[in-house]
């Protein structure tokens, strides 16, 4: 089983297993108070790095979502996603009084096995980073289908500072196919915590692995993205901002938008001069961020799908090649593949009008109404699935609670001391 294991860091030696790994890792356990502040400065501190243009550090990432990655490290930003969750994080490096006589501590959980899928290869950085700035150790599996972009972080966290080193230390990268089962298992077996991010077959082959029953699941699996934006309120920033939701990913995130709901009748002033500005901004933006080359299957679909939605009626704006495509039609159509930078923009008329297309699994619908529509769509909206209503440029963005699961409580524990009296 071991041969069939690639180890991208730490750089592996000759005897290395995955057993001997999960072991090492797993002994860490009790070694002692976290570090939270100086983990934290030291994330910071690789923020910069990756923003500082004579670092190097950007070039061995890819540029696709380094400037989401550079904000989620931020220690102002990363303190303040963990202050949502915890009371006083001062938990964090000890005791800290909550009455008379009781004192908390939050303490990590352990060691963290994360799934990686290979859509998004940066994803492995957010789920790492909140894990590891919170004390865990971390074991990550990563896709096959995706380059390493950890390796590179660790590589400069290492030299950062004393934190740093120990975030690094307290990491494993490795790649193994899909179907080494024993790899998964072990892997499963040893988890405090598993983390999993794919599709619904990738996720559900990682929740019937073997654990220990202790362990807790962090599901990230297949999510769908809208947006409802009103043109009365959103000016020509807002509607670049929108178009670089959908179009930094190339909708592979799940986070990016398929669907966009416009205020006001297909055809009317206010719905042509929207969909005329956004095709222009999504124009624009497909240039500024290069996208992946696409397969011939790729390339196929969306032909086809323009195709598609001319033959059912709908207006459809495409560049002159299968870089960005949008279709205006009267309601969403479920034949067509909004995926690579396709999108749909259907018009409503009220907010109500939206509420039977939003699906199950729907995750973030990036909004832009009026103060009344925003008040009653986000209440009714909530209820109904969604996890998240962003600004239009802050679709992407990670944040705590992500998929409605407040990461912080997952991935710590809370140990709670009676102190002597007065």
């Amino acid at each position: 089983m071991s041969s069939a294991v690639e180890f991208a860091y730490p750089a592996p030696s000759a005897a290395r297993s995955i057993e001997d790994s999960l072991a090492k890792l797993s002994a860490h356990g009790g070694a002692g108070p976290v570090d939270f502040r100086g983990r934290l400065s030291a994330l910071g501190e690789l923020s910069r790095m990756i923003l500082a243009p004579g670092s190097g550090l950007r070039d061995k990432l890819p540029r696709e979502g380094l400037a989401f990655l550079a904000s989620f490290l931020d220690s102002d930003f990363l303190l303040g996603q963990i202050a949502r969750e915890l009371k006083d994080v001062d938990s964090l490096s000890g005791f800290v009084r909550i009455n008379a006589r009781k004192s908390l501590r939050t303490v990590p959980k352990g060691l963290v096995c994360h799934w990686v899928a290979g859509n998004v290869p940066l994803l492995a950085v957010f789920s790492w980073a909140m894990s590891a700035v919170l004390g865990n150790r971390n074991f990550i599996r990563l896709s096959a289908r995706q380059g390493d972009v950890l390796s590179p972080l660790l590589d400069a966290l290492h030299g950062v500072s004393e934190a740093g080193a120990r975030m690094a230390d307290e990491t494993q990268v490795v790649w193994f196919d899909r179907h080494n089962r024993e790899a998964h298992e072990a892997m499963s077996r040893a988890a405090d915590v598993r983390i999993a991010w794919g599709g619904r077959e990738a996720v559900d082959a990682i929740r019937d692995l073997p654990a220990g029953w202790h362990c807790e699941d962090v599901i990230f699996g297949p999510r769908f993205s809208l947006a409802v934006v009103d043109p009365a309120f959103i000016d020509a920033g807002g509607i670049r901002r929108l178009a670089t939701d959908v179009a930094v990913f190339d909708q592979l995130a799940c986070s990016s938008p398929q669907h966009i709901f416009v205020k006001g009748a297909r055809g009317s002033a206010g719905f042509t001069a929207f969909l005329e500005a956004f095709n222009a901004a999504f124009a624009q933006q497909s240039k500024t961020y290069p996208r992946h080359a696409l397969d011939f299957g790729e390339t196929y679909r969306i032909v086809l799908d323009r195709a598609r939605a001319l033959l059912d009626g709908c207006d459809v704006f495409h560049d002159a090649r299968t870089d960005w495509t949008v279709v205006a039609a009267d309601a969403p159509s479920t034949t067509l593949d909004c995926a690579n930078r396709f999108v749909q923009v259907i018009p409503f008329e009220r907010v109500e009008d939206v509420y039977p297309h939003i699906p199950r699994n729907v995750q973030t619908v990036v909004t832009r109404l009026g103060p009344e529509d925003a008040e009653q769509f986000t209440e009714h909206a909530a209820h109904l699935g969604v996890c998240r209503f962003p600004a239009p440029g802050e679709g992407n963005h990670f944040e705590n609670p992500w998929d409605g699961v407040g990461l912080v409580s997952r991935l710590t524990r809370s140990v709670v001391r009676t102190d002597p009296g007065d």
